[in-house]
């Protein structure tokens, strides 16, 4: 008969080869190596992360092409719902798979997060006010066809039919003719799921902060112009925050051939292009969206990672308080906490305008100063007040609720009720109506 003590000696060593790949994190050490991580490694990291933390939940918003997961890893206090008035933030990497950083640092920012949260009081203050969504690969398919040291090819880009997933969204100013991906779906169907007010996408091949809208009036084909969005002085600033606490984007002249001022260009100055994930998530999505350049060569050499974790590592922190400086709030049925959904709200003149949550929920980030706010729905008198966003930045955007008093009209644009007056004067004509018939 086996003694007690051989017995659990050979309990523990099966476990122990399970446990192996993750002691470095056990002994206080990173999870993420500064290595390369393919599709079934990334799903590892993620799994763990999900296993090892109370604050994280990993899901998928669909499959791509080939049928591999589009994992999203959310990290929140409370990470498996939306919480009422706390803002939601995605952060996309590899749209192109072949443009590689961005998966790394997602990677990366995910474990500083996790092992910060209780330890670090910024990090704390905002996961207990926020909820962070992280899609490290978008294009998985992509990724796994593409190569380490190709700077400058398109191998891996599109994804597994070879369709490049940000040219493939509906467009603003053209009709897209290609046929909508399961990616894109994926991003589409999710977008239109969690309120997101804040979304950054991760690109290679440059070095700059780039803002919609990327296409123009006159198309993909017309020159490179300046294409002014109603939001540009907020898109510039979220563009700024980036480049600005970047360990050199700011520079604006990083990558061979390249230069952009402050390290920042609206879209369509820097080039034209239809179908672009960032202009359709603004308009359909209410949210707010960047596109950032995070390396001059897609798929630099392994050695390149830690520095690039270190030039951005206080950028993708900065980027994400900002979800915390504008305005938020609810809107109600007046004198009852009954929410309004899918009131619409817009600010001052900007000729845009979003709508609240199934719980009357809103957020817009806004840069400060002092704004008119006005809140609309059909079958209610409309209100506006002047706001003051300030500068400081906190925990939480200056929260303005709105109260709105029911009319009892319809919402068809021409509909009325009659009156009582109408009403009597009918049932006199048919009561003489009949009497006559009589």
């Amino acid at each position: 008969m086996t003694s007690e003590p051989g017995r659990t000696a050979r309990l523990l060593l099966l476990p122990l080869v399970l446990w192996l790949p993750w002691l470095p994190h056990i002994l206080g050490q990173n999870v993420v190596p500064f290595e390369y991580h393919n599709y079934s490694q990334l799903t590892q990291v993620l799994e763990f992360h999900q296993n090892h933390s109370d604050i994280t939940h990993l899901y998928s918003i669909g499959q791509s092409v080939q049928g591999r997961e589009l994992w999203v890893i959310a990290i929140s206090d409370n990470p498996t719902v939306h919480e009422v008035g706390e803002p939601e933030v995605q952060y996309v990497g590899n749209i192109h798979g072949n443009e590689v950083i961005g998966k790394e640092l997602l990677l990366h920012l995910l474990e500083d997060l996790t092992g910060g949260y209780g330890e670090n009081e910024t990090i704390s203050r905002f996961l207990n006010s926020t909820r962070l969504h992280i899609l490290p690969a978008m294009n998985p398919d992509g990724l796994e066809g593409s190569f380490e040291g190709d700077c400058y090819s398109s191998i891996g880009r599109g994804n597994a039919l070879n369709y490049d997933l940000n040219r493939n969204f509906p467009d603003k100013f053209e009709e897209n003719t290609h046929p909508i991906q399961p990616e894109t779906r994926a991003i589409m169907n999710w977008a239109r799921t969690i309120p997101f007010s804040l979304s950054a996408i991760f690109h290679g091949g440059a070095m700059v902060a780039n803002y919609p809208w990327d296409n123009t009036p006159l198309g993909q084909d017309g020159p490179s112009i300046y294409s002014r969005s109603p939001d540009d002085d907020i898109y510039r600033h979220l563009a700024l925050t980036y480049s600005e606490n970047h360990g050199s984007m700011y520079q604006g002249d990083v990558c061979s051939g390249d230069f952009f001022e402050d390290g920042i260009s609206n879209g369509a100055d820097w080039y034209p292009l239809r179908g672009g994930m960032q202009d359709w998530v603004y308009i359909h999505g209410d949210c707010l969206t960047i596109t950032l350049e995070v390396s001059c060569c897609k798929y630099p050499t392994e050695d390149q990672l830690r520095d690039h974790w270190a030039e951005n590592k206080n950028s993708l922190i900065e980027l994400l308080l900002q979800a915390h400086r504008g305005i938020k709030g609810q809107v109600f049925i007046n004198g009852t906490d009954t929410p309004v959904p899918d009131a619409t709200v817009t600010i001052g003149d900007r000729g845009n305008s979003f709508h609240t949550t199934s719980a009357g929920e809103f957020w817009r980030i806004l840069v400060p100063g002092q704004y008119s706010v006005t809140v609309s729905k059909a079958g209610f008198s409309s209100e506006t007040r002047t706001v003051t966003v300030p500068s400081n930045l906190t925990f939480s955007a200056a929260i303005e609720d709105f109260y709105l008093v029911e009319t009892g009209t319809s919402s068809a644009p021409n509909a009325s009720v009659p009156s009582l007056t109408f009403i009597i004067t009918s049932t006199l004509i048919c009561l003489l109506k009949v009497e006559t018939d009589l």
